[in-house]
């Protein structure tokens, strides 16, 4: 229990409040949106009009409510350096192995499934329904959509986004700043940089 404050105040802070409601006695939004007036009538505040001191002295943890996942991990890294504890924020409906590994600045949401052995990196989004077998390994700032599954001893590299509904078998190593396309099934290693989509799925477009 404690204070929280979660950054952003879209989609992802909607899902990140309801996992987070259950475990802190306050919690508070923080944007740089001045449009926005925050979330089911929770406080918000904005980004320019408070120090780093206020924020170290008025919350205990912060998470990243982002879904661009560089800049959730830039963002994160960026306060966890200035002292601030990053928040690990776990669905009481998710099931997480006891040896597995979940990164600070991660969050789990409901019916996903960890099993043992796996490590989580930092500032990772494992999302409604995502299945990671034993022994995976994900690098900081991964973002797992709903429903997608892997078999185990799966490798993600950092910054990748693994979209709704994919499969990706055993002992597959999928590189760093890449997109696994919705639906995909993966039964080869994937570079970095790069998209791909498909059954099976193929490259589509790399990236700089």
């Amino acid at each position: 229990m404690g204070r929280l404050l979660i950054i952003g105040t879209g989609g992802q802070g909607k899902v990140v409040l309801d996992c987070a409601e259950k475990y802190y006695d306050s919690i508070t939004f923080m944007t740089n949106d001045k449009n926005s007036s925050g979330i089911n009538g929770y406080p918000v505040i904005y980004e320019h009009e408070i120090t780093l001191e206020k924020i170290l002295q008025n919350y205990d943890e912060i998470i990243v409510a982002i879904g661009n996942n560089k800049a959730r991990l830039k963002i994160s890294l960026e306060y966890e350096s200035k002292g601030m504890k990053l928040a690990t924020i776990i669905h009481p409906q998710a099931v997480v192995s006891d040896s597995a590994v979940i990164g600070s600045g991660t969050v789990v949401f409901a019916n996903a499934v960890i099993n043992p052995s796996a490590k989580i990196g930092k500032a990772c989004i494992i999302n409604t329904g995502v299945i990671i077998e034993h022994d995976c390994i994900l690098e900081n700032g991964v973002h797992i959509s709903p429903n997608a599954a892997m078999g185990g001893t799966v490798f993600v590299g950092e910054n990748t986004w693994v979209c709704v509904g994919c499969s990706i078998a055993n002992n597959i190593k999928i590189g760093n700043n890449s997109i696994i396309g919705a639906g995909a099934v993966i039964i080869k290693d994937v570079p970095n940089k790069v998209l791909v989509a498909g059954v099976p799925a193929k490259i589509k477009k790399y990236y700089e």
